[in-house]
């Protein structure tokens, strides 16, 4: 009885586990997307700038 109740207790704190893996995954993607995505726009608008100083 105590083996099986062990087992269980086992199953649910693996369960909960694997839902905060999960979550905290798809966070750090949101954040390394928009990261990106920042970047992006920085060095694009830096890029136009540095053009338009060239051809001033």
């Amino acid at each position: 009885m105590k083996v099986e109740q062990d087992l269980e207790e086992i199953k649910e704190r693996l369960t909960q586990i694997e839902i905060k893996l999960g979550q905290k995954s798809t966070s750090k993607r949101i954040l390394k997307y928009m990261i990106i995505v920042f970047l992006s726009v920085f060095f694009l608008l830096f890029l136009i700038g540095i053009i338009q100083f060239v051809s001033a």
